[in-house]
């Protein structure tokens, strides 16, 4: 079996030594997968990337999803995430099997990415509209999903171990108004939801039926102003606009369109995207640059700009 070359490149890169373990077992695994779960394997799709996923074929017929994965904690959360949400809002969760890795999902046809959708103020409109469906979901009483807070921490810890100021700094600046805005966002009367986590122009797919649907969730629980900012941070890079002016364009746009979406203030949709920023941009300082850093971080100077004319830093 011959692996796809942007599989083999981001999971040895992810995943080092495990990742090359995994690859080599990777056929067993697609091949046991089959036996057990009753599939017809057919080809991989052409958004592979850090897991296997592949187009199946269901013993009666049916078209399905199988995604295989490094053993990993994100993984782990998508699994129990999918389950939890039962179809609502995202592809449903066929079936899994934890010794494999492996899970089987709804195939969305004809599967086309909100990405490709070509107008901007309706690619936002429609992410809302899942938000409102996701976000109808409560968690379990029992989990095991993590805080957002705990992904911010984590990105702090990436921040202050950069040894590259240039690069940190402007993150090192934030850390003190990052915790304070999610202390406001943990005070006791503040729901703690089930949240999306990673829900962005590539995760939103169109379903003849259903129409559009999310995928790929990180599975994740917080305040729900904290499930806009992925979309939001994306637009910045998506939309490829160079000027600071468009760029903010963008920011303001997104933040009333979700705000009118949710029933939310715009204030707080600011917030999910600030944080988001901030986590999302941190954990990439563990890594060498990447080549969209400078814009991000372009991105972060227009957010605490218009955060600080606002008043909502």
């Amino acid at each position: 079996m011959e692996l796809p070359e942007r599989l083999v490149e981001h999971v040895t890169r992810g995943w080092g030594d495990q990742g090359r373990a995994w690859l080599e077992e990777l056929p067993d695994l697609l091949d046991r997968c089959a036996s057990k779960l009753g599939l017809t394997l057919g080809l991989p799709t052409d958004e592979i990337k850090g897991n296997y996923v592949g187009y199946v074929t269901l013993k009666d017929g049916t078209e399905a999803v199988l995604k295989v994965a490094v053993p990993h904690p994100d993984f782990t959360t998508e699994k129990e995430a999918l389950a939890i949400y039962g179809g609502r809002g995202i592809n449903r969760l066929i079936d899994r099997d934890d010794e494999l890795n492996a899970i089987l999902l709804e195939r969305l046809r004809p599967g086309n990415m909100l990405a490709d959708h070509p107008d901007r103020v309706e690619r936002a409109e429609i992410t809302g509209h899942i938000l409102l469906d996701l976000h109808t979901t409560p968690p379990p009483a029992n989990h095991g999903l993590p805080h957002f807070e705990s992904w911010m921490h984590d990105a702090f810890g990436d921040i202050r171990g950069c040894k590259d100021l240039e690069r940190s700094q402007p993150y090192l600046d934030q850390i003190p108004r990052a915790q304070d805005l999610m202390d406001q966002l943990k005070q006791p009367g503040e729901p703690q939801i089930l949240l999306h986590g990673d829900l962005h122009h590539w995760n939103i797919l169109e379903d003849v039926q259903r129409g559009w649907m999310a995928i790929d969730p990180k599975g994740v629980i917080g305040a729900s102003c904290l499930d806009v900012g992925r979309y939001v941070n994306n637009a910045s890079v998506f939309e490829d606009h160079s000027e600071r002016s468009e760029k903010r364009e963008i920011l303001l746009e997104t933040l009333r369109i979700f705000s009118d979406a949710l029933g939310e203030s715009e204030e707080r949709m600011f917030t999910g995207t600030y944080l988001d920023k901030i986590t999302s941009s941190g954990w990439g300082l563990a890594d060498p640059p990447s080549d969209h850093e400078m814009q991000s971080r372009e991105f972060l100077e227009v957010i605490v700009e218009v955060g600080e004319e606002k008043g909502w830093l």
